[in-house]
C-alpha cells in the first residue's frame, strides 16, 4: 500500500471521507468519487445487503477497485451492532444485541464480537461501527435505548471491552460510540441537536467511564452529534467541538486511535452547519475521518468544500498527515487479516465461516437466557394449547436511521409455524382507537392474555389496550419485546416479562416460552423503577428574591441533585429587573446542568430571546395549533398547563404525530388558602395524561419560605398546604404523579435532601411519641411496617410486633394516635395500631403517639404498603 509520501493532496483528503451509496450493485456515483476524488472508505447499509453470496461479491469489487484506483486498501465499514442495530440479516449469524448480551456473562459479550469478527472479515468488511458503549439511564432516549449494554457505567465498560476484544483479535476495527455519551438525552440526533446539561463531574461519574475503560484497546471512537455545555458553547456539538475531540479525547485522555464522526448527514449537523461546513469543521476540530453516507450531491459538496480549506490553508496538509498516519497505521494492521482471510478466497469458502451453525446456536442461547421475569408470575401453562390464551403483538418497527426494517419473522408467524395450539391476534405498533373496543371484545373471550409490546413507552394506544384488558382479566401478562421501559407507563399491570429486542432469534425464545422450553431467570441491565423526578422553583424579579441569593440557591440545587428548575416568566408583580436577572439564571442554571422550565403565556413567549433554555411551560392564551406549532419546531422541551389540557388537544398532538415521551404535565399550584386541587381532582386527571404517556409533576409547598403576595404557600393539593414535608412525599405515589417540584423558593437544604433522597415506595409516618414511651415500644417503632391485609375499617394493623411490653397509658384512642398492644392482649402484644377514628380506652392498648398526618396519608396506609415512623419529637 502507499506510504504518505507517495499520496497526492488528493488521495490524502480522499482517505478522510467514508462515503455510502444506494443499491446492491457497486454504482456509478461510487465509481465517480472514487475515480475523481480518490475517496478512500465505504459504509453499507441494509440497502446493500441482498444476502451472504451478493456482499460478497460487492465487497471484492469495492477492494479491487479501490486498491487498483487508490493504490491503499479501503476501510469498509458497517453498523453491525447486533439486536436491532443489524444490516446483515441473511445468511449470517443474527447476533443479540448489547442489552440482551449484557444480561449474561462477561464472556458472551467477547464471544459474539469474536464470532462477528470472524464472519465480517470472510466478507470483505474490515471496520465494524460497534460497540455503543451510551450509559442508558435516561428511560425516554429514543434512539440508544437497547442498543446500550445498561445504566450500570463500570459494567457497560467490561461488557464493552470484551467486545472489542473479541473483534479486533479477529482483524476487524471496533469503534466505541458516541463520545461522550449519548445516553441522558429524549432526542434523536438524527432530527435535532440534543443537549446533555450535566456537570464534569457527573460526566465523569457516569458518561466517560466506560470510553476510559477501552481507551487503551480500541481502534476507533466515534463521536456524538450532541451538545455538552460543560465542554463548549453556542450549541456546538461533540463532533465539531476542538474543546471535546482534542483537548478532552485526544489530548486529556490520551486516546491514540482513530476518530471518526456520525455521519454528518444527520440533521443536528445538516440543519445547523450544513453538511459541508460540518466535514470542515469537524477535521479542524479533530476528527480523523468524517462520514457522508446518503447522499450524492452533499457527498461531493464536502469534499469539494474540504479542498478549498485545504487550499486557503484554514486545515494545514502537516494536520492531514496526522490524520493520514493513524489511519494507515489501522489499514496496515488489518490488512493482514484480510489478506489471509478475504482477498483471494471463493464464496464457498466463505459461506462457512459465516453460515455456522454453532454461531447461530450461540446467538440462540443469549437470547433465551436473556428472559426477564420483572414482575408478578410466569404464565400459566395451563390455560396454554387449548384456545384458552390470546397472544396479541405487533411486527417489529424501526424507530430511528440507525435502525433497519428487520426480517419479516414476527411472533405470531413462529407461533402459526410452531403449530402451538394457541390463538393469536395482530396488532399494529401505532394501533388506531377504532382498534381498542374490538380487540378488548376478543380479549373477554379468553382466561388468559398475553400481550406483546413494542416501545409502549411512545405509543400510548399500546397502554390503553393493556389497561381495557387488565381492568377484567388477572390473567393478564405483558411481555415487551423491545423496550423494557414499558413497565414505567404499565400502570397496575400484575404480571411483566420483558425482552431486548424483536428480532427472529427473539420471535424463537417467545415461542419456546410459551411452550415451556424457556423459563424467564434473567435480571435486567437497568433499573426500571421509575425514578420519582425532583425540581424547585426560582422566582426572578421579585424584590422578596434578591438576585445573587437566586443565584448561591441554584448552586444549592446543584449540590442536593435537583434537576430541574421552574421559574414564572409572567408573574403580575415582576419587576423591571425581570429580563436581565431571567438571562443570567437561566445561564448560571444551565452552565450547572439543571434544567429550566420557563412558564409563559402566549404574549410573553412572542416576546421570549432567551438562550440555554431548555423547556417551556405553556400557560394560557396558546391555541391546540400554537401548542403543536412549538413541539414541532424542536427548539425546547415543551410542558402543558394540567388546568388547560383537554383530551381534544392530546387526541389532536397525536394526530399530529406528536411523541409524547417529549411532552411533560405539571399541574397549577395555588396560593390563595383553600384553592387547592383536591386528592380524586388530581388522580382523575393523572389517569388521563397516564393514557397518553405523559410524565405528570406536582408542586409542593416548602416549610421554609412562602412567595408573596399570599405567604401562604404553593401546593397543587390543597391538603398538602399545611403538611409535614415526608408527610407529603408519602403520598405521592399514591396520587400516580411522576415528579414533584418544590413550589415555593426557598427550600431549606434540609427540604431539598429530604426530597432527593427520600423513598418513594415507602409510607413515612412522622409522628410524636409520648415521654413515658417505654424502651420495647420505640425498639417496635424503629422497624419497617407492613399493613396487614386484615386491617379493620377502624384502625390500621402492623404485621410486626415486639414482646415484653408492659400497660402504660390506656386513655381514649383518638383518630391519628399511635398505639401497641400490651401483654394483657396475649397473642397480640406488641401490634402497633394507627387509629382511623375515636375509639373507647382499652386496658389492653397503650397509647404511645401522635401521628402528623391528615386523611389524604392516612388513604396511603392500605392492604401491603410498607411504611416506617420518623419520631420527630416527645410530648407529656
Amino acid at each position: 500500500m502507499k506510504k504518505i509520501n507517495e499520496m497526492t493532496i488528493e488521495e490524502k483528503i480522499g482517505q478522510l471521507f467514508c462515503v455510502g451509496f444506494a443499491g446492491f450493485q457497486f454504482d456509478d456515483n461510487l465509481k465517480y468519487l472514487i475515480d475523481k476524488y480518490k475517496i478512500g472508505n465505504v459504509i453499507l447499509f441494509s440497502r446493500n445487503i441482498k444476502d451472504i453470496r451478493q456482499l460478497f461479491i460487492l465487497n471484492t469489487e469495492i477492494h479491487n477497485y479501490i486498491m487498483n484506483e487508490v493504490g491503499i486498501m479501503p476501510f469498509i465499514s458497517i453498523d453491525q451492532e447486533g439486536g436491532m442495530v443489524t444490516r446483515i440479516m441473511d445468511g449470517a449469524t443474527f447476533c443479540p444485541g448489547n442489552m440482551t448480551i449484557a444480561t449474561g456473562k462477561l464472556k458472551d459479550s467477547y464471544d459474539i464480537g469474536k464470532l462477528m469478527g470472524e464472519e465480517l472479515r470472510s466478507l470483505g468488511i474490515n471496520m465494524n461501527l460497534a460497540p455503543s458503549l451510551d450509559v442508558n439511564n435516561n428511560s425516554l432516549n429514543p434512539v440508544i435505548g437497547v442498543r446500550s449494554y445498561g445504566d450500570n457505567p463500570e459494567l457497560v465498560g467490561k461488557f464493552g471491552l470484551n467486545f472489542i476484544r473479541g473483534m479486533q483479535e479477529n482483524g476487524v476495527i471496533a469503534t466505541a460510540k458516541h463520545f461522550p455519551g449519548h445516553g441522558d438525552t429524549a432526542f434523536d440526533s438524527h432530527k435535532t441537536l440534543p443537549i446533555i446539561s450535566h456537570s464534569r463531574e457527573r460526566l465523569e461519574k457516569i458518561e466517560l467511564v466506560p470510553f476510559k475503560k477501552v481507551l487503551s484497546e480500541v481502534d476507533a471512537i466515534m463521536s456524538a452529534h450532541v451538545f455538552f455545555p460543560t465542554f463548549e458553547t453556542d450549541n456546538i456539538p461533540a463532533t465539531l467541538s476542538r474543546k471535546v475531540i482534542t483537548d478532552l479525547l485526544r489530548n486529556e485522555l490520551g486516546f491514540k486511535g482513530l476518530i471518526i464522526s456520525d455521519c454528518m448527514e444527520m440533521k443536528a449537523i445538516d440543519d445547523t452547519y450544513t453538511t459541508p461546513v460540518g466535514c470542515v469543521m469537524g477535521l479542524k476540530a479533530g476528527l480523523d475521518q468524517v462520514m457522508v453516507s446518503q447522499t450524492f450531491t452533499k457527498q461531493v459538496a464536502s469534499i469539494e468544500k474540504v479542498y478549498e480549506s485545504v487550499k486557503n490553508g484554514e486545515i494545514k496538509e502537516s494536520e492531514i498527515d496526522e490524520k493520514l498516519t493513524r489511519i494507515l497505521k489501522l489499514k496496515e494492521k488489518s490488512y493482514k487479516l484480510m489478506e489471509k482471510y478475504f482477498y483471494g478466497a471463493d464464496y464457498f469458502d466463505v459461506k462457512k465461516v459465516v453460515d455456522n451453525k454453532e454461531h447461530k446456536m450461540l446467538a440462540q442461547r443469549i437470547v433465551d437466557a436473556s428472559l426477564s421475569l420483572i414482575k408478578g408470575d410466569n404464565i400459566d401453562y395451563k390455560y396454554l394449547n387449548n384456545h384458552e390464551t390470546l397472544v396479541i403483538a405487533s411486527e417489529p418497527l424501526s424507530q430511528s436511521i440507525a435502525e433497519a426494517e428487520l426480517s419479516n419473522k414476527t411472533i405470531i408467524g413462529a407461533i402459526k409455524e410452531l403449530n402451538l395450539d394457541i390463538d393469536v391476534k395482530r396488532i399494529s405498533v401505532r394501533m388506531e382507537d377504532e382498534d381498542l373496543d374490538e380487540i378488548t371484545n376478543l380479549a373477554r373471550k379468553y382466561k388468559q392474555v398475553v400481550v406483546c409490546t413494542y416501545n409502549a413507552i411512545f405509543y400510548p394506544n399500546q397502554v390503553k389496550l393493556i389497561n381495557k384488558i387488565s381492568a377484567y382479566n388477572d390473567n393478564l401478562y405483558v411481555l415487551s419485546t423491545r423496550n423494557p421501559y414499558d413497565i414505567q407507563v404499565l400502570r397496575g399491570v400484575k404480571n411483566y416479562l420483558t425482552l431486548y429486542e424483536y428480532t427472529p432469534n427473539s420471535v424463537l425464545t417467545v415461542a419456546k416460552w410459551l411452550k415451556g422450553d424457556v423459563r424467564p431467570f434473567a435480571k435486567a441491565p437497568v433499573n426500571l423503577d421509575k425514578k420519582i423526578k425532583c425540581g424547585a422553583s426560582v422566582y426572578v424579579g421579585l424584590d422578596d428574591y434578591k438576585h445573587e441569593d437566586n443565584i448561591k440557591y441554584i448552586r444549592k440545587l446543584k449540590e442536593c441533585n435537583i434537576e430541574s428548575i421552574f421559574v414564572s416568566g409572567h408573574m403580575p408583580e415582576r419587576n423591571s429587573k425581570f429580563d436581565e436577572e431571567l438571562t443570567m439564571v437561566i445561564n448560571e442554571a444551565s452552565s450547572l446542568g439543571i434544567k429550566v422550565i420557563l412558564d409563559v403565556s402566549k404574549e410573553a413567549y412572542l416576546h421570549l430571546d432567551v438562550p440555554n433554555l431548555y423547556g417551556l411551560r405553556l400557560d394560557y392564551g396558546f391555541s391546540n395549533d400554537d401548542i403543536l406549532s412549538i413541539y414541532n419546531e424542536g427548539k425546547y422541551h415543551v410542558e402543558l398547563n394540567g388546568s388547560t389540557i383537554t383530551k381534544e388537544l392530546l387526541e389532536y398532538l397525536k394526530f399530529n404525530g406528536a411523541n409524547f415521551s417529549r411532552i411533560t404535565v405539571s399541574h397549577n399550584f395555588y396560593p390563595k388558602k383553600y384553592t387547592g386541587l383536591s386528592k380524586d381532582t388530581v388522580i382523575s386527571k393523572n389517569k388521563l395524561f397516564h393514557e397518553y404517556g405523559l410524565d405528570v409533576f406536582i408542586f409542593i409547598p416548602s416549610s421554609n419560605m412562602h412567595r408573596p403576595p399570599m405567604y401562604e404557600g404553593l401546593p397543587t393539593l390543597e391538603a398538602h398546604r399545611d403538611m409535614n414535608l415526608v408527610s407529603v412525599l408519602s403520598t405521592v405515589k399514591g396520587l400516580d404523579a411522576d415528579g414533584v417540584i418544590f413550589g415555593d423558593s426557598f427550600a431549606s437544604t434540609d427540604e431539598l435532601n429530604t426530597l432527593t433522597s427520600f423513598d418513594f415506595d415507602v409510607v413515612t409516618v412522622p409522628i410524636l411519641v409520648t415521654s413515658k414511651l417505654q424502651v420495647a415500644e420505640k425498639e417496635v417503632l424503629k422497624g419497617t411496617h407492613v399493613i396487614r391485609i386484615d386491617s379493620p375499617e377502624y384502625f390500621t394493623r402492623s404485621g410486626l410486633r415486639m414482646t415484653d411490653i408492659l400497660p402504660g397509658e390506656t386513655k381514649d384512642r383518638l383518630k391519628y394516635d399511635i398505639t401497641i398492644d400490651n401483654v394483657k392482649f396475649g397473642r397480640y402484644q406488641g401490634e402497633v395500631n394507627i387509629m382511623r377514628c375515636n375509639l373507647p380506652s382499652d386496658e389492653r392498648v397503650n397509647v404511645i403517639g401522635k401521628a402528623l398526618i391528615n386523611d389524604l396519608l392516612l388513604d396511603e396506609l392500605k392492604n401491603g404498603r410498607k411504611y416506617k415512623f420518623v419520631i420527630m419529637g416527645e410530648y407529656d
